[in-house]
């Protein structure tokens, strides 16, 4: 019997979450950068969440999901549906719990990610990257 090595990486979740983190730390890096810059704290969220969108869907595709096949238009248009809502969301509740709540921006970032991180796995997994072929529109 061939024994089978087990390598924690050989799961979707927990390449996604290495992923996310890579990706949440450039988000959060930019995030607090145009901040302290701008002090607008909702072009700061979407300046940090594009430039983690780039890099979750570079990656997830290539590694997270290992899609192999061509880019389509409804692959992208998926995707960017996905972290669009998930990214509103996020942007949402830093606004909610920054101006309505007082929360420190740090923290309604955090939360706000939380949704994001939940919203984008699940849609990346169930919509964008499934395994089941579709046809393009």
């Amino acid at each position: 019997m061939e024994e089978q090595k087990y390598l924690i990486t050989d799961h979707t979740f927990i390449r996604f979450a290495i992923i996310g983190v890579v990706s949440n730390i450039i988000n959060f890096t930019l995030y607090s950068l145009t901040y302290l810059m701008f002090i607008n704290i909702i072009i700061s969220s979407l300046i940090g969440y594009f430039f983690g969108i780039l890099t979750s869907y570079y990656f997830g595709r290539l590694w997270v999901f290992k899609v192999d096949n061509k880019f389509t238009l409804s692959e992208i248009i998926r995707f960017v549906s996905v972290y669009v809502i998930g990214g509103l969301g996020m942007t949402i509740i830093i606004y909610y719990l920054d101006h309505y709540l007082n929360f420190d921006y740090k923290l309604s970032w955090v939360v706000g990610a939380l949704f994001a991180i939940t919203n984008n796995y699940l849609g990346s997994k169930h919509l964008v990257f499934r395994k089941k072929i579709y046809k393009d529109f």
